[in-house]
Order: structure tokens, then sequence, then C-alpha cells
């Protein structure tokens, strides 16, 4: 079982400031990768049998433009990302397989000399409970990003141990609302039942207090989308819609100096 060490702090005033004036919308483009490129990142990810991340909500295998496949990547996908989100420098790259749809969180991590960026998304395949189909047959599935952030303010520094064998307990799940560190908050209910219904069913709809959706990101083959490390965001309820699993490739990106 590997265990991994995490450090919650929160960042400096400066810090802080640099994480405020580079958040922005959420925005996703069509045929972002080439075919080619597309076909190269899921031949990949099919080749995954033991995940060196296994938890309760995903599969997950994390890699840098240091290792051989990241090298090998970075020469097509490093000016596409630099187009993309402007000038940047990478934190590391990801594949993803979904197993339930998470809470509403942040993708937010402390560091004490690096300023979290954006983190961009390249869904590669959507499976139903039927089996596999082709692309032209994903069915409808979203990535849903929120207009409240959590810059980490205010936090009393802690260590925190992420076992492979899972980190999320979805019976402590809280409102956003109610964490201190959310921030750009609304009064009451912005999101409707309906939105609820369609998009969010894996929640009770008390969590949405607060909230407000900044973009309903449609997972479609060879396009990216991206929103700021320090932006709530969540997946739809895919398994309500007959989804076995949905996977992608993700690079998740800090300030550059």
């Amino acid at each position: 079982m590997s265990k991994h060490i995490y450090v919650y702090d929160s960042f400096t005033e400066d810090q802080t400031q640099k994480l405020i004036s580079s958040a922005g919308v959420s925005k996703k483009v069509d045929e972002f990768l080439t075919q080619k490129e597309f076909n190269f990142l899921k031949s990949n990810i099919d080749k995954i049998t033991e995940w060196p991340e296994h938890g309760s909500t995903s599969k997950y295998w994390g890699f840098s433009y240091s290792d051989p496949l990241g090298k090998i990547i970075q020469k097509w996908l490093e000016p596409k990302l630099q187009q993309l989100i402007g000038n940047h420098r990478l934190d590391f790259l990801a594949f993803q397989e979904a197993i339930n749809p998470w809470k509403i969180h942040a993708d937010i991590r402390w560091y004490s000399d690096k300023i979290p960026y954006k983190v961009v998304l390249m869904p590669l395949d959507v499976e139903p409970t039927s089996g596999p189909v082709s692309l032209e047959e994903w069915p409808e599935t979203y990535t849903i990003a929120f207009k409240q952030y959590n810059f980490m303010r205010n936090l009393k520094k802690e260590k925190i141990g992420l076992t492979s064998e899972g980190n999320n307990d979805q019976k402590h799940w809280k409102k956003p609302i109610n964490n201190p560190s959310t921030e750009n908050l609304i009064n009451g209910y912005q999101i409707t039942v309906e939105e609820h219904e369609k998009y969010l069913s894996h929640l009770p709809y008390e969590h949405l207090e607060g909230l407000s959706i900044d973009a309903l990101h449609k997972w479609t083959p060879r396009s990216a989308f991206y929103w700021d490390n320090t932006a709530l965001h969540c997946a739809d309820n895919f398994l309500a819609n007959n989804i076995k699993t949905k996977r992608c490739f993700m690079a998740f990106t800090l300030l550059q100096d």
C-alpha cells in the first residue's frame, strides 16, 4: 500500500495575490488534439492494467515530462498548452479513469515556492454500461466548473496522509459554503432544481447553496477544457446516465516565474 503525504498550509499574501490575479473563466476548445495525438493518448491509457493510485472515485497515474512517455508527449503538447493557457510551468501529467462522481472541490495544492495555475483536461473515452462505443456514440457527460474559488487562506499547517486505497469518504462530504476557504459565494441558490437533477444529482441540493456555474463542459473527442487550480468543479452524475466510466488525460500547471 503506497502512502502520500500532502502539506496543507496558507500561501503568503504575495502568493495569494498571484493566485487571485491569474484566476479567470473556464474555457473549452474543440479539436485541440489532432486525431494522431488523440489516438496516441488513447492507446496509452488503454494499456494501463495496474494503476499506481486506485481510490474510491478514480484510478490515477501521474508522471512528468522527465518520464519516457512524458518526453514524447512534451514535444507536441507543450506548444499547444502555451497557446491555450499562456506561459506556465508543468506541475505534472496524469491519466485518470473515473469510478464515481466526486464532491465539489478545487485541485489546489500548497507549495512553499510554486504557484498553482490551470488544470487542462482532454477527454479520451466515455464508456456506457452497455460496453465500449465508437467516438461518434459517446453518451452525454459533463465536467462542471463553478465561479467560486478556494485560495487556501487562513489555514493551520498540517500534514495529511493519503493512501492508494482511497481518499474519499463520501459520508463526510460538506457543503462548500461551510468551508471557510470558499470565496466568491453568492446569496441563496442560483443553480436550479432542474440543473441539479440533470447534472449534480450525486450531491444533495443543499450543497449548491452559494454556488453559481461558470461552464458546463461536454466531453467530446479531441477537445480540451481548463479551469483554475483554485476553482471549484466536479463531474456530473455520470453513473445515473448509464455511464460505466470515463477516461481522460490531464495537465496540471504552475505559474511561470
